[in-house]
C-alpha cells in the first residue's frame, strides 16, 4: 500500500472527502481552514476563505460542482469550486454545528448540534422548515439514507433514531451500542447498515428486520471514524494509530499501523483504489492499494 503525506493544516483535521470522481479531496480543519487537493500530484490547488472558526462538516454538491461546509460559529457556506470567496452564507445554529448531511435527492440539508438533533433546511434556497430539540441521549445527526428521505440520529446513549424528512417522525428506535454511536452508514440500498460505538464495537445492522446481525469488538475505548467503500463490500475504520479496513461478508480485517492517535475521519474514492484520513498530527494520509 502506498501512502502520501499532505501537509498544510495549522492543527487537527476534522473531515476529508473526495469529489464524485475522485480526482479532488477537501480537507477541513481548526481555525477556519478548508483546502483543495489534487490527488494526482498530492498539492493543495485552492484555500476557501469565509470560516472564522473549526470547520467540521463537508459536503459536495452539485455533482462536484460546489462545496457546502459548516462550522463551530453555527454558519454554512458554499463555495463554487473554483472559487475562494464564498457564494452563500447561512447562520444556522449560534452555538455551532457539529454535523451536516443532505438527503439523497439533494433536497433537504440537516444540522444538527449537542442541543439540537436535527434542522432542517429546504435546498438549495436554504429556508429553516423544521427544528427538532436533541435530549441527553439524541444529539445529532450522523447519516442519511440512500433511497429515502431519512435521518439516523446517534448520541451519547444506547438507542439510535431513524427519522423521516422533513416531517421529523421517529420512524424507528433500536437498541445500539452501550455508550455512544461515533458513525453510521447504509449499504446495499439500504437494506443494510453499519455503525461503531465509543466502545470499540463494530454492528452490521439488517434495516429491514431492524435487528444486528454481527456485533464484533475492534478495539478500546476511544473515537472512531468510519466509512464504506463503494461497492458496500468493505468498511474503512480509524482509530488511535490504526486503520482497519474489513470486509462485511466475512469479517476478514486487514489493519494498518497510523503514526497519528487522533484520526477522525476516513473517506473511499469513489472510482480509485483510494481512502484518504484526516489526523490530529496536521496530516492527511492519501492511501492507493
Amino acid at each position: 500500500m502506498e501512502i502520501t503525506e499532505l501537509k498544510k493544516h495549522s492543527s487537527h483535521v476534522n473531515k476529508v472527502k473526495f469529489d464524485p470522481v475522485g480526482n479532488y479531496i477537501l480537507s477541513a480543519g481548526f481555525n477556519g481552514e478548508l483546502f483543495l487537493w489534487e490527488c494526482e500530484t498530492a498539492e493543495c490547488i485552492q484555500v476557501y476563505e469565509g470560516h472564522k472558526q473549526t470547520v467540521n462538516s463537508v459536503i459536495w454538491n452539485g455533482s462536484g460542482r460546489e462545496i457546502l461546509s459548516a462550522s463551530g460559529d453555527g454558519t454554512i457556506l458554499k463555495h463554487e469550486i473554483s472559487s475562494s470567496e464564498p457564494a452563500n452564507k447561512w447562520t444556522d445554529l449560534k452555538s455551532g454545528i457539529s454535523h451536516m448531511h443532505l438527503t439523497f435527492d439533494e433536497k433537504y440539508l440537516l444540522t444538527s448540534n449537542k442541543s439540537n438533533m436535527l434542522r432542517i433546511r429546504e435546498w438549495p434556497e436554504g429556508e429553516l422548515v423544521g427544528k427538532f430539540k436533541g435530549d441527553r441521549q439524541h444529539r445529532s445527526v450522523i447519516a442519511t439514507a440512500l433511497t429515502a428521505p431519512h435521518a439516523v440520529i446517534g448520541g451519547v446513549g444506547p438507542t439510535i433514531l431513524r427519522c423521516a424528512v422533513p416531517s421529523g417522525e421517529v420512524l424507528e428506535q433500536v437498541k445500539g451500542h452501550d455508550k455512544a454511536t461515533m458513525a453510521f452508514k447504509f449499504f446495499d440500498q439500504d437494506k443494510h447498515g453499519v455503525s461503531i460505538g465509543y466502545d470499540g464495537t463494530l454492528m452490521i445492522w439488517d434495516m429491514e428486520a431492524h435487528q444486528v446481525l454481527e456485533k464484533y469488538s475492534i478495539g478500546d475505548e476511544g473515537y472512531y471514524g468510519l466509512a464504506i467503500d463503494q461497492s458496500g463490500l468493505e468498511a474503512a475504520i480509524v482509530m488511535p494509530y490504526k486503520l482497519k479496513r474489513i470486509k462485511l461478508k466475512n469479517l476478514s480485517v486487514d489493519t494498518t499501523d497510523l503514526p497519528a492517535k487522533g484520526n477522525y475521519s476516513v473517506d473511499y474514492s469513489s472510482v480509485h483504489n483510494q481512502l484518504a484520513i484526516g489526523s490530529a498530527d496536521k496530516t492527511i494520509r492519501l492511501f492507493r492499494y
